[in-house]
């Protein structure tokens, strides 16, 4: 089984390195690490489990207190329903935006079919094509299930 690396608060383990007045080779050798390894985790933060483990034992720790802090979540995301209320705005935003479009461009095909031809001769063929993708958009917007 593959064993993915997870973050260590570089800055946390200097501090408790320093605070016990430890070089990054005193620590690597309280761990049972080696030197390169230690300066890997407190330059990137990377550390496996059992890096982790063995910084934790040296310093007399419990695990959690090496890992970083989590990231705060946004506050218009902070519950889920926020964030399906978001989309379905933004979905209807879009749809919105596009039938504007559409209907400025329809105005647009009929206005030069007729003072090019005096008659609708090719106007009606984009018009019908854009319109049908429109009505898929219109679909996919309001009668799609909210996830």
């Amino acid at each position: 089984m593959v064993e993915l690396d997870m973050k260590v608060d570089p800055t946390k383990l200097r501090l408790l390195r320093e605070a016990r007045s430890w070089s990054q080779e005193r620590l690597a050798d309280a761990a049972g690490l080696s030197l390169r390894t230690v300066q890997r985790v407190e330059r990137e933060g990377n550390a496996s489990a059992e890096t982790r483990l063995a910084l934790a034992g040296a310093f007399g720790v419990d695990v959690g207190m090496l890992s970083e802090a989590p990231t705060p979540m946004p506050a218009g995301l902070s519950r889920p329903q926020d964030r399906s209320d978001d989309d379905s705005r933004l979905r209807r935003g879009k749809f919105y935006s596009h039938l504007s479009i559409y209907l400025g461009m329809c105005v647009f095909f009929l206005a030069v079919d007729l003072f090019h031809n005096h008659a609708l001769t090719w106007a009606q063929w984009p018009i019908m094509g854009w319109g049908i993708g429109i009505l898929v958009q219109a679909s996919r917007t309001f009668l799609s299930p909210r996830t």
